[in-house]
């Protein structure tokens, strides 16, 4: 069999990653027998409690270079990500590093009329708050108005930036949201947005627009997705791993 090393390396030395692969990407708690079965460019394929098997794809799909080594190498990368789901901790500050890299959030809000209407906005910071800019021309201003405490906002990947264009890192969060009236924190705010992304483009010009306005965003509940097996709620700013009930997914046999 083909890179029946590597599959016998794992079976005599790795039992416990093996096992905990099965925990975080099937949410099978107790297995039995656990052993590798086969590896592939695409995934491995893990056996447990007898005939039973477990397909789990690889973030991206293993060059044809050296396969052997891309091979050992994105095995490792999968074991060494389990610890990593429950650490809280570091999810917190991955949590954060996402937000700070995001220029911009995508929007979700509910018009007067009922209907839904997505859109994005830049994304304006200060005193550990976060607001966004809207013109009155715009779609989703009219629906902010009509219902400001029944908003969702989304962090999302830059598909470029993505191992794969269905695991693009996100973050969404239940939002309500607060029209800031031109003050001393409309300026504060405004400053920074300014010193982070510079006056150009037209950034200098719509601070004087009066029919702009400065939205707060508060966030409520909110799930964070980073990729296969790594999903979270927070709720109260308390982080906590979703995998505890079972796969929600339904695999075809």
């Amino acid at each position: 069999m083909e890179f029946q090393s590597i599959i016998t390396h794992m079976n005599d030395h790795h039992q416990l990653e093996l096992i905990g692969l099965l925990k975080k990407f099937g949410q099978i708690h107790s297995p039995q027998d656990t052993k590798l079965l086969s590896v592939d460019a695409l995934g491995m394929d893990i056996g447990y409690d007898g005939s039973k098997s477990l397909r789990i794809e690889f973030p991206q799909k293993v060059s044809d270079g050296n396969m052997r080594e891309g091979l050992k190498n994105a095995i490792i990368e999968m074991c060494q990500s389990i610890p990593k789901t429950l650490d809280i901790q570091a999810v917190q500050k991955d949590i954060e590093a996402f937000i700070n890299a995001c220029g911009s959030v995508i929007i979700s809000s509910v018009h007067a009329s009922g209907e839904v209407v997505c859109s994005y906005a830049p994304l304006l910071r200060g005193n550990g708050k976060y607001y966004i800019y809207i013109s009155e021309v715009s779609e989703h201003y009219e629906s902010l108005r009509a219902n400001p405490k029944n908003v969702e906002v989304m962090f999302l990947e830059d598909e470029s930036k993505a191992k794969s264009v269905i695991l693009r890192k996100r973050l969404r969060y239940k939002t309500e949201v607060t029209f800031i009236e031109r003050g001393e924190e409309f300026e504060n705010v405004f400053d920074n947005f300014v010193a982070d992304n510079g006056g150009a483009g037209g950034i200098k010009t719509i601070r004087n627009m009066m029919d702009f306005h400065l939205v707060g965003l508060e966030f409520k509940k909110g799930r964070f997705v980073k990729g296969f097996g790594q999903a979270y709620d927070i709720i109260d700013g308390k982080i906590s791993y979703i995998g505890g009930d079972g796969n929600p997914h339904k695999i075809k046999k």
